[in-house]
């Protein structure tokens, strides 16, 4: 008797437990939104993003640099030549 209702509570237990276990989700397939850090990376890429920008801007403004210093020297006279390169090896 004893045994009987061991194996049916048993069988009962099997039944009831096989459905929960096909319906509970594995902790790995749920998806977590993280809102607080989400906002900290869009600004840590905006920041980077800025940064990109002053590099860009800096080698332009390098670049614009360069060509004015070539047309200087383009004007430049002969004769001023000899002056700047003796005034640099003294």
């Amino acid at each position: 008797m004893m045994r009987r209702r061991l194996l049916s509570g048993l069988i009962t237990v099997s039944l009831i437990a096989k459905p929960m276990a096909d319906y509970v989700q594995p902790a790995y397939a749920l998806i977590v939104f993280d809102p607080s850090n989400y906002a900290q990376n869009v600004l840590t890429a905006a920041r980077a993003l800025e940064q990109i920008n002053n590099q860009i801007q800096s080698l332009q403004n390098q670049a614009t640099m360069l060509q004015n210093m070539a047309r200087n020297l383009q004007r430049l006279d002969f004769s001023s030549v000899g002056q700047l390169t003796g005034s640099h090896h003294r």
